[in-house]
């Protein structure tokens, strides 16, 4: 695979990182969401145990909008310590601030794909997102605000956040892998158990996988099964 640094920060609604590709003229695009405290460089690397030849896929990795404090090489894509208290313990106030950053993670995210579904001649039907922990949950809040149907979203060890609203009619249509290990001690696995109470509250087609004896990782299991996914979704 080539890879391909492409520096977009003069344009300040987008995101950068790095991007690969076997292909001239890709047929598809995959977009890759790593999560909290890690970076886009590092999180590319999926691309090859992921890959195959036929598949003529283009991959981005991106950074989150958000340095950490303490970590030039950690990003988030919404603060833990909103206000310097800890998530599960934060109220009205700090939430806010959270949904205010997941909005601007999302609006910035979805100017990125736009730019390389142009610059690539693809549709936003050829796109697929995954995203891992906190990424796999910015993966769905993209799916749930756009107004297309993208090829495929994948959640891996994330979570859904748990909204009450109408379910969104090109989400319905959109193919969704969500997986989880059961031996998460991050996100434990009642978060993945409530995520497939949603989805089937309001009819999202769906697949899920609790991976036997994972932790909060992406194993060679969950390769394989979201390998087949995308063949099925391609």
């Amino acid at each position: 695979m080539k890879q391909e640094f492409i520096d977009i920060d003069f344009m300040d609604n987008l995101l950068k990182g790095p991007s690969i590709s076997k292909h001239d003229k890709p047929s598809k695009l995959m977009v890759m969401l790593h999560g909290y405290g890690d970076n886009a460089a590092n999180f590319i690397h999926l691309a090859h145990p992921i890959d195959q030849d036929d598949w003529e896929m283009h991959y981005i990795s991106l950074n989150a909008p958000s340095i950490m404090d303490g970590n030039i090489m950690g990003y988030q894509w919404f603060d833990l310590y909103p206000g310097g208290i800890y998530i599960s313990e934060a109220g009205p106030k700090e939430y806010e601030f959270i949904n205010q950053e997941i909005e601007l993670a999302v609006s910035k995210l979805i100017g990125t794909i736009n730019f390389y579904l142009d610059k690539l001649k693809l549709k936003i039907s050829d796109c697929f997102v995954m995203g891992f922990s906190q990424g796999g949950i910015i993966t769905f809040e993209l799916a749930r605000r756009l107004e297309k149907k993208l090829g495929g979203i994948a959640i891996l060890s994330g979570r859904i956040i748990q909204k009450n609203e109408k379910p969104n009619a090109f989400l319905q249509e959109t193919p969704i892998f969500i997986s989880h290990g059961s031996e998460d001690d991050v996100l434990p696995v009642i978060n993945f158990q409530n995520s497939i109470k949603y989805l089937k509250n309001n009819s999202y087609f769906f697949e899920s996988h609790l991976i036997d004896g994972d932790t909060h990782t992406i194993s060679p299991n969950t390769i394989s099964l979201f390998q087949e996914f995308i063949k099925k979704n391609i």
